[in-house]
């Protein structure tokens, strides 16, 4: 068992650029990858902005702890809150749009090839063993 306490998410974030919206960067830490490399599990701070997002080859769940975001495709519009929990499948396509300071953290499974190597740009080193 392991308690991951605020201060250890906060003190190993990193930033993450989006190149839909080169202005933009939120932060992220990356605290739990599962030993068959197939899940992990990460904590987010965004700013106010937006930035847009294609979702290939996994799913993600999210839980707002603060802030509010939408997120807008062709067919829907959700607004999540601090407290909801929301689910993003495998081949959505949308715009996040962070109307206040959010903090959310999400769980990525399976994690593909390319969430390890985009994980692995933002701390500049190999992460996953």
């Amino acid at each position: 068992m392991e308690v991951i306490d605020r201060d250890m998410l906060v003190k190993e974030m990193v930033d993450h650029p989006y190149e839909s919206n080169p202005d933009y960067t939120a932060k992220v830490n990356i605290f739990y990858y599962s030993p068959d490399r197939k899940f992990t599990a990460a904590y987010w701070e965004a700013p106010v902005g937006w930035f847009d997002a294609v979702v290939n080859g996994f799913n993600e769940i999210d839980y707002v702890i603060e802030g509010e975001m939408e997120l807008v495709s062709e067919e829907k519009r959700l607004i999540a809150k601090a407290g909801d929990c929301f689910l993003i499948k495998d081949g959505d396509r949308f715009r996040w749009k962070l109307n206040k300071f959010t903090k959310v953290v999400f769980f990525i499974y399976p994690l593909t090839k390319e969430i390890e190597d985009l994980c692995e740009s933002f701390y500049k080193k190999k992460i996953c063993q």
